[in-house]
């Protein structure tokens, strides 16, 4: 089977349309506009992972008729990112085992303060209609193997926490989440190595408080040098075909589904 990466969500934390503003400035029209909150998939060879849980992560997961995952790695412990930690039980349900998941210790720490009962730290179990964890604690460029991919996690700066991004297979994809600073040692590390695929968060056009904007991202992108670069976590202000319209032809904005291969 193809090597790929599967958009699970593109949405930032309200999705859209947003319960508060509908559509904002995304045209109705364009069902890539639709939006469910951000999530990724990711299959190399046998091993397959997913990062982060939406609230969304049901639908989603039936949508692109995925029933197995190797592990499941955070990028932080917002909301939008981890609310449907519960789903997670599908994956255990039948095969008796604990799934891992992976992140870093402050993040790991608010997940189990919020979600206690989630966690099993033991490999096999009998099924219970509860998930079966194991939590394993990431360090920010210390790199592991989960079956096939090398994971390099990478700490992000200037949201409301750190954040982790990870390089998979030395930059065969990287992953950006929430952030508005790379910081020094981050940026060193992928400006060494060969970026293929590129996914990092469009949040709003214009940089906020806690988001960096499209410019930001452009800049980044200019030290960086990736081959391919894939936009996510679009808010209400980021209209697909604007956002395209936009992008150098190496860029593009993602859509919930989409399928990148490898």
């Amino acid at each position: 089977m193809t090597d790929k990466v599967i958009i699970l969500g593109s949405g930032a934390a309200p999705g859209v349309p947003t319960i508060s503003d509908g559509w904002g400035k995304c045209n109705p029209q364009n069902l890539k506009n639709r939006r469910g909150r951000a999530g990724v998939y990711l299959k190399i060879d046998d091993t397959q992972l997913i990062i982060d849980t939406s609230a969304d992560i049901r639908n989603q997961l039936i949508d692109n008729s995925i029933h197995h995952a190797d592990g499941v790695l955070y990028t932080h412990a917002h909301a939008d990112h981890i609310m449907g930690i519960d789903d997670l039980r599908a994956f255990s349900y039948n095969t008796h085992k604990g799934l891992n998941i992976y992140a870093a210790k402050s993040h790991l720490t608010e997940i189990r303060q919020r979600f206690g009962y989630v966690f099993t730290d033991v490999f096999s179990s009998e099924t219970t209609a509860r998930p079966q964890l194991i939590s394993n604690t990431i360090e920010y460029g210390k790199a592991f193997k989960i079956g096939n991919i090398e994971v390099m996690p990478l700490e992000f700066a200037g949201h409301p926490v750190p954040t982790t991004g990870y390089s998979f297979n030395r930059g065969r994809v990287v992953l950006i989440p929430d952030y508005k600073i790379i910081p020094p040692q981050t940026l060193a590390y992928l400006q060494k190595i060969d970026v293929n695929v590129l996914i990092m968060p469009l949040t709003t056009i214009e940089p906020t408080l806690y988001h960096a904007g499209i410019e930001i991202d452009f800049d980044y992108i200019r030290q960086i040098g990736p081959k391919a670069v894939y936009f996510t976590h679009l808010g209400p202000d980021c209209d697909y075909d604007e956002i395209k319209q936009r992008c150098l032809p190496f860029m593009q904005p993602t859509y919930d589904g989409m399928e990148i291969e490898l």
